[in-house]
């Protein structure tokens, strides 16, 4: 009966719960809390990610330029350059080719740069819409980017990007938008007075500074893009974003686009900064400091909110229901004194009050014998050693103890002992347990 209260009890908690649940949940919740909360669920990461459809992943683009650009066709690149271009050898592209690369940070090898200036010299391309390059890969189109520094940045929220020709003439103003907010980053661009090799052009500007150009190599172009965050899902939703990328790769030729999937994640050497997030997740000089903490994560998350909540109530449930002990207690027991003392005591005042001092010798000289058993690991015997082993161990001298044991056999042996001897023993034996160590 006590059990069946129980789970009647649990089963109507669980129902309350549910209740309360139901009317706390979306369907009472206004509109406006309701997009605060898809807009949290959302992922601002910049990725840029082919796969991801959040704002900062490269998602349209991918589809742009295999289904919304005629002759132009993708393959997806998910290995490493140098697996890729291994496991082709020395093979020739049947097609016009473009390497296609949007990310943070373009972290190849030496010998895979190589691979790629390899690759457009024979006709091929290469798309690069990275904030940082290869120092490889520098060193070989610029002349001297060590000497002015390779890119600087402007720091805010919305930047305007414009075309160096004419009649590609127009602002495309691309903002920072984090949780439908601007906030400032960093932005970057080619520094001036840094000279450009193989017929290398500005095709583009952000704010008026170089961001966007190209380069003659081979028998093939390259194209460098300093500002990826243009080429994400963010910027192509809107009209003036499909426009910018459209004339943006008006520049590319017509190929099958090796679109690497691979490359792009955040990459910090202790050089590169990383892009402003949410105020405090970031220090001043624009390098990450911890980013979300995992219980503001949960929190944060409906979904994974209510889990948590879940969980926490399952166990304050548990913990009423399952706490209880499954027996009975069990009385503690006190533990056995040690009463040989008591006894010792006992027997002593037994023996003197029927005048057997003789007895109560023997008594004093037994509990002697184990005292000095147990504390200094002799073992009693009837000769000299024995006491010269006790003076050894217990720093009470010779005579003293052959004294005693004198007395103790003495009294032990004779029947009528007088008040005098055994008082004398007695300060003798307590005289030991003085001095003995």
């Amino acid at each position: 009966m006590a059990n069946s209260k129980k789970y009647i009890i649990m089963f109507l908690l669980v129902a309350g719960l549910g209740v309360l649940l139901y009317f706390l949940g979306d369907g009472k919740i206004p509109q406006e809390e309701k997009e605060e909360r898809r807009v949290e669920s959302i992922n601002w990461e910049k990725n840029y990610d082919s796969e991801n459809k959040h704002p900062y992943g490269t998602y349209f683009i991918r589809q742009i330029l295999d289904r919304g650009v005629q002759n132009f066709s993708v393959e997806e690149m998910d290995v490493s350059v140098k697996t890729y271009f291994d496991s082709i050898g020395n093979q020739e592209f049947k097609e016009k080719t473009t390497y296609f690369f949007i990310g943070k940070s373009l972290n190849l090898y030496d010998s895979e740069v190589d691979t790629l200036l390899s690759f457009v010299a024979k006709g091929n391309n290469m798309f690069i819409a990275a904030e940082h390059l290869p120092l490889n890969l520098l060193e070989t189109l610029f002349i001297n980017y060590d000497q002015y520094a390779y890119t600087d940045y402007n720091e805010d929220s919305i930047v305007s990007l414009t075309f160096e020709e004419n009649e590609l003439s127009g602002e495309f103003l691309l903002r920072n938008e984090i949780r439908k907010k601007l906030l400032r980053q960093r932005w970057r661009y080619i520094n001036y007075g840094v000279d450009l090799k193989y017929e290398g052009q500005n095709r583009g500007n952000m704010d008026s500074r170089p961001c966007y150009v190209e380069f003659r190599y081979g028998a093939g172009i390259i194209l460098i893009h300093t500002v990826p965050q243009a080429f994400t899902n963010n910027f192509l939703k809107t009209t003036n974003g499909r426009e910018y990328v459209e004339q943006a790769l008006a520049y590319l030729p017509e190929s099958t686009i090796l679109f690497d999937n691979y490359t792009q994640y955040v990459y910090d050497d202790g050089l590169m900064e990383i892009d402003y997030g949410q105020p405090g997740d970031y220090s001043d000089d624009g390098r990450r400091l911890g980013g979300m903490n995992s219980l503001k994560f949960l929190l944060e998350t409906p979904a994974l909110r209510w889990g948590y909540f879940l969980i926490l109530i399952g166990l304050v449930l548990f913990a009423i229901f399952r706490g209880k002990r499954q027996q009975k207690i069990i009385p503690t027991m006190e533990s056995n004194n040690n009463s040989s003392l008591e006894f010792s005591e006992t027997i002593a005042r037994l023996y003197l009050s029927q005048n057997q001092h003789n007895k109560l010798i023997v008594h004093m000289k037994n509990i002697f014998i184990n005292k000095i058993k147990n504390k200094y690991y002799i073992v009693y015997s009837d000769d000299a050693k024995y006491a010269e082993r006790v003076a050894k161990k217990s720093g009470v001298g010779v005579q003293e103890i052959k004294k005693l044991m004198d007395l103790f056999k003495g009294g032990a042996n004779t029947s009528n002992v007088s008040d005098e001897y055994l008082v004398n023993l007695y300060k003798k034996l307590n005289d030991f347990y003085k001095k003995a160590r």
